[in-house]
């Protein structure tokens, strides 16, 4: 374990990017060049119920809205997961059904509905996806031209990432630290040239020292979780068995969590200190405690 957090694990992700102002250095960086430069950003409940018993709900990772209205979500997805651009889709019409209020008259819309973007950062490669970053909309199939602009996905494949030490840009940063901060004793020199506010508060925010004793318990745990599903991903591989695979990655993951829980509780923490350090709500406390 190095001395920096590692992004990639549930704990790190959540905790390091629940900042706005870490959050608007990331988003900027994704978004150049497609979207006018974020001023702020505000984060949304996770949750969103299913509107009828027979629909499903989702929990997002991270969930945010920016000074323009727009709806952003930011998922970190470890496993290969079948049908992962299906589950994608899903997450963001999840989010503009949720825009599209009941019983809206059309004639009387002044404007359309703001934008819903989806940022999906991947710890492994997936069919199509053979660049570092995979941004994809809804444009007319026979010229590419963008048909319409309400909604759009980036699939970033960190394993597609490599450094260029002579052409760094912000974004390039991220990634980096996305896919290496967990490993890093020291943070380059050149970087504190090129890093904006943002970075600059990350690379402070994520030093481990600097956690206290009960979120580091939860680091600890959390990297537990994503050695277990990253040692799960790679026997599913070897076996081939892509159902037992994605089963045996979500029981694993669910598992750890569970002990996590239990090992607070057991040791006194109250329930809305355990939701609160684990990004969960207190209902889904005790249900695994139950």
């Amino acid at each position: 374990m190095g001395k920096y957090i590692d992004l990639r694990c549930d704990f790190g992700f959540k905790y390091c990017l629940s900042d706005e102002i870490i959050m608007k250095s990331f988003l900027n960086a994704i978004l150049e060049g497609d979207e006018d430069t974020i001023i702020s950003v505000k984060f949304e409940n996770v949750e969103m119920p299913a509107s009828l018993k027979s629909k499903r709900g989702v929990t997002f990772d991270l969930l945010c809205t920016t000074d323009k209205g727009d709806t952003i979500m930011i998922e970190m997805q470890n496993s290969c997961q079948k049908f992962f651009k299906t589950r994608a889709n899903f997450y963001v019409y999840k989010l503009m059904d949720n825009k599209i209020s009941k019983g809206l008259k059309w004639i009387k819309m002044e404007e359309d509905i703001s934008k819903v973007i989806g940022i999906f950062i991947m710890g492994e490669t997936m069919a199509g996806i053979d660049k570092v970053v995979t941004r994809t909309g809804e444009c007319d199939l026979d010229t590419g031209d963008l048909f319409w602009d309400r909604h759009r996905k980036y699939f970033v494949s960190l394993p597609k990432f490599s450094l260029d030490a002579n052409n760094i840009t912000t974004r390039d940063i991220w990634f980096d630290f996305f896919k290496n901060l967990g490993r890093m004793e020291n943070i380059d020199p050149s970087v504190y040239d090129r890093a904006d506010e943002g970075l600059l508060r990350l690379i402070e925010k994520a030093k481990i020292g600097a956690l206290s004793e009960e979120e580091y318990k939860v680091y600890e745990a959390s990297m537990k979780i994503l050695a277990d599903e990253m040692d799960m991903e790679e026997h599913g591989y070897e076996r081939g068995v892509e159902v037992g695979r994605k089963e045996g990655i979500e029981e694993g993951r669910k598992e750890g969590m569970i002990s996590t829980i239990k090992m607070f509780a057991e040791g006194g923490m109250p329930i809305s200190e355990i939701a609160r350090l684990l990004h969960l709500s207190e209902e889904e406390i005790n249900i695994m405690l139950a």
